[in-house]
């Protein structure tokens, strides 16, 4: 089946820096409470998640609104939780995030006995990409959400800035396009 869906990854920043300095279970337990946190916060704007892989997240929604709306959300209860190393104490867990929006097929992939969830579209791939363009606290957006966000939620829109009029992208053999970021994260939620 296919479908025009929003993408939103969420992907913990520094966490080979982490991963050297703690004990693993320690560090199971960031990834714990920052999964939880990023669910918690993504179902409160109609989201779904796709997958947890690593120290990130992969959510999708209907909405390029909600989608914006709960990065904005995930960035602010990261900033008070401090997913950290002993979660709820220390120096948090920066994150990235990427919104891209585009034609995704869904369906299920993998053996008969144990089947998971799959989205493929060229904007999932995108957004892996886009999480290494911003730093840590930064949310990139790609063209198609930013224009989505002008016809749906403009002043949410008008807080993203080109960041890079000509990203190439990696693995994509010379395609180019700019990248948006949101400036002041935490300050614009609505």
């Amino acid at each position: 089946m296919r479908r025009r869906l929003t993408t939103l990854f969420v992907d913990i920043a520094g966490s080979t820096r982490l991963v050297v300095r703690h004990p693993p279970e320690t560090m199971l337990g960031v990834v714990q409470c920052f999964a939880e946190l990023v669910t918690d916060v993504a179902l409160r704007y109609r989201g779904r998640v796709k997958d947890f892989e690593g120290d990130g997240v992969l959510l999708y929604f209907e909405s390029a609104v909600d989608a914006a709306e709960a990065a904005l959300a995930i960035h602010a209860a990261l900033d008070r939780e401090r997913c950290a190393a002993s979660c709820g104490r220390g120096p948090g867990a920066p994150v990235r995030m990427s919104l891209t929006l585009g034609e995704v097929a869904i369906g299920m992939v993998g053996p008969r006995a144990h089947p998971t969830l799959a989205l493929v579209g060229p904007s999932v791939n995108l957004g892996a990409r886009l999480l290494k363009v911003v730093p840590p606290g930064g949310i990139a957006a790609s063209p198609e959400m930013v224009a989505a966000l002008m016809s749906e939620a403009p002043t949410l829109a008008g807080r993203f800035r080109l960041l890079d009029p000509a990203f190439e992208v990696p693995g994509l053999d010379g395609v180019t396009l700019g990248v948006y970021a949101l400036e002041e994260p935490a300050t614009i939620l609505t």
